[in-house]
């Protein structure tokens, strides 16, 4: 089933970058709300400015994808130090998203997506055929209607996720990604 990510964490700060570079991947391409800030926040903060230049500095590029608009991700993404970004992504539309790899002239086994969404995320990641880590939705309350739209399609692949990995679903249970 090609909906599965690699990881599951409840949040970028406990992912193992240091593996992960080791096991080739050298572009990190993150989904900005919910995986990284609330919606209600639009500056990163001490700790995430810290964990960019930490993940920079073992040798990965940074770069976010978002579906909001350019005016939200390019100051976040300027304050983070990240290496560049790609708004209104229209994910789970994977178009936009190849394209903005082949400009930044990536190798699709050295790229890892990070976000909080199967529907939007994990599906591009799984699309376009590279590795992806979900974490927890930072805050529920925050979301847009559309993201909410989205959280009951999630309940689908769960489902289905559910019946054919159940020990990734256990996981992602473990881990307060999704609640039963």
């Amino acid at each position: 089933m090609k909906y599965f990510p690699i990881e599951v964490q409840k949040s970028i700060f406990d992912i193992n970058f240091t593996r992960l570079y080791a096991n080739g991947k050298k572009i990190i391409l993150c989904d900005l709300d919910n995986t990284l800030i609330p919606y209600s926040e639009s500056m990163p903060s001490k700790e995430l400015i810290e964990w960019a230049e930490k993940v920079k500095t073992i040798g990965f590029k940074l770069y976010l994808f978002s579906n909001n608009k350019d005016t939200r991700v390019l100051p976040f993404s300027l304050v983070l130090g990240a290496d560049g970004h790609l708004a209104s992504a229209y994910k789970p539309f994977i178009r936009r998203t190849k394209q903005f790899l082949k400009k930044i002239d990536a190798t699709l086994a050295e790229v890892v997506v990070i976000g909080d969404q199967f529907v939007t995320d994990i599906t591009v990641a799984k699309k376009i055929g590279v590795d992806s880590i979900i974490v927890k939705t930072i805050d529920h309350k925050t979301q847009k209607w559309y993201t909410k739209i989205n959280r009951l399609r999630e309940k689908w692949y769960l489902k289905r996720l559910k019946k054919a990995r159940p020990d990734l679903y256990r996981l992602l249970i473990e881990k307060e990604i999704i609640h039963e």
